[in-house]
């Protein structure tokens, strides 16, 4: 398996594109917002021969649904998403006008809903969803558990990284450092954890959005994240990874 990071969109989204030997590839909040952006990531694609399978989107606010229509259209793969964040697709107008943003293209209704429990998966690949509301009603984390993680690559941004404005997340870097950092080279390599908007390096995400709550939040954070291994690394969904290690000292 490889892992690909793109920073995207105003926000700083981090999208990330996973693929196995075959080339079969997962999207996750593939974000793309400008048409520097949705070449890039079509290029990518392109060149390391990926064929798009699934695409999920963390939860449903306007930052990580940018670019579901042109994903979509592009690649014929409807997004996937929990069901109880499926409202805020019907906010979308609303969320731009309040982000200063202009309100170009809609994302699309859903493909399917993902739930607890469920597995995101392609052959050599299985992303187990952790549902953990808080951020929104709808958030989710991906797990990879070390057993299922395959000698990895994970390949850093590009460049051009986006900062992050201060009002969405506050990270201590507006680079995302490549994960090599914190993945060790022995053979047995740790899990992963996308964990979208829930948890970050140094923090966790915002509760005072649209059916935010932040109980739950940390609840779920506590219960459902802070209880894997130590060394799963965290690819959160704004600014630099971290491990989960790392993230006790702030709960």
């Amino acid at each position: 398996m490889q892992i690909q990071a793109f920073s995207v969109n105003p926000f700083g989204v981090n999208a990330f594109i996973l693929w196995n030997d075959s080339g079969d590839g997962i999207l996750i909040d593939p974000s793309v917002s400008s048409p520097a952006e949705q070449t890039q990531l079509v290029q990518f694609i392109k060149d390391k021969g990926i064929a798009v399978k699934r695409v999920v989107n963390t939860h449903l606010h306007l930052d990580h649904v940018l670019g579901n229509a042109f994903v979509e259209r592009t690649f014929g793969v409807k997004a996937e998403a929990h069901e109880e964040d499926n409202f805020l697709l019907d906010l979308q107008e609303e969320q731009s006008e309040m982000y200063g943003l202009p309100f170009e293209e809609p994302a699309p209704e859903l493909g399917n809903f993902l739930a607890e429990g469920d597995v995101v998966e392609v052959p050599g690949i299985k992303l187990h969803v952790l549902h953990i509301a808080g951020h929104s009603p709808g958030g989710i984390a991906l797990y990879l558990p070390p057993e299922e993680n395959a000698p990895s690559s994970v390949i850093p941004p590009p460049n051009n990284v986006i900062p992050t404005p201060n009002n969405v997340i506050p990270p201590p870097s507006n680079v995302i450092p490549t994960p090599n950092n914190v993945i060790p080279s022995e053979a047995r390599n740790p899990g992963i954890l996308f964990s979208g908007d829930i948890l970050f390096n140094g923090g966790r995400g915002r509760s005072d959005l649209f059916g935010g709550d932040d109980n739950a939040l940390v609840s779920g954070i506590k219960n459902k994240l802070l209880t894997l291994p130590e060394d799963t690394v965290v690819l959160p969904g704004h600014g630099p990874s971290t491990t989960i290690g790392n993230e006790k000292i702030y709960f």
